[in-house]
């Protein structure tokens, strides 16, 4: 066989191999509601992630729970994005239906990224269902999460025996948010926990980030980033970049 043929398909098969290795992610914002700057979020986040990693976004922003839901009960909406990132303030819708849908595109395998204020959406206000100790969204998040402590910057230390864990390999130990907003997490379910925040003030440090497995996908979380400040700093924006490898296995 012809040794140049033979040169010229090892080369477009090397060429293929990298174009595709490099290919953008298709990521998926879904982001609005109450308490927090979420028009300027939505950019900071797409931005400061794809100067870090290739992904081509689409973003939904809603601020109105209706209106939100109304387009998220619409089928196929999350169809065609490689992930999905909620970043939003629901904390008080009450159609249980409805959040089970949003998580069973999780279960079959929508890997996720949850933000802040998703630990304290779509719960509050709905029973579990008969038989369970848990609504489907915290058990898709891996932690029950509700209130919070003063707006204080946040301690992150990393849990012991997770220091090596890619999520966090560009975090330093010992982190201090330029500003923060310390959630409470009062059960941990199922998740890893990777870090715990101290804002100085709270009884003992809380999970503020972790990993979880949910049905076929993986979920990575932080209770961090209620203010711009520390969303815009490049601690948090490596964590998430990691995060986002992380979920879609592409680290």
């Amino acid at each position: 066989m012809n040794l140049q043929f033979l040169k010229s398909v090892a080369f477009f098969a090397l060429f293929a191999v990298s174009t595709a290795a490099g290919k953008p992610l298709k990521g998926l914002i879904i982001t609005g509601g109450c308490c927090h700057d979420y028009k300027n979020q939505k950019n900071i986040i797409s931005e400061g992630v794809s100067k870090r990693l290739p992904v081509k976004w689409d973003v939904y922003f809603e601020m109105n729970q209706q209106k939100s839901k109304e387009h998220l009960s619409k089928k196929g909406w999350a169809d065609g994005c490689d992930f999905i990132v909620w970043n939003h303030c629901f904390a008080h819708e009450k159609d249980a239906g409805f959040i089970d849908s949003l998580v069973a595109i999780h279960k079959a395998g929508k890997p996720a990224i949850a933000l802040h204020c998703a630990m304290h959406s779509y719960h509050w206000s709905v029973k579990p269902a008969e038989g369970k100790k848990e609504n489907s969204w915290p058990e898709f998040l891996g932690a029950y999460s509700k209130g919070h402590g003063p707006k204080r910057k946040i301690t992150v230390t990393k849990a012991k025996g997770q220091e090596k864990h890619p999520v966090l390999k560009d975090l330093p130990d010992g982190w201090t948010t330029p500003e923060g907003e310390l959630y409470n997490v009062q059960r941990v379910l199922g998740a890893t926990v990777l870090a715990y925040g101290n804002n100085g003030v709270a009884k003992e440090p809380q999970a503020c980030i972790w990993t979880n497995e949910y049905g076929k996908a993986r979920v990575f979380a932080t209770t961090i980033g209620h203010h711009n400040s520390t969303m815009s700093s490049k601690e948090y924006l490596d964590l998430i970049a990691n995060g986002v490898r992380w979920v879609t296995r592409s680290e």
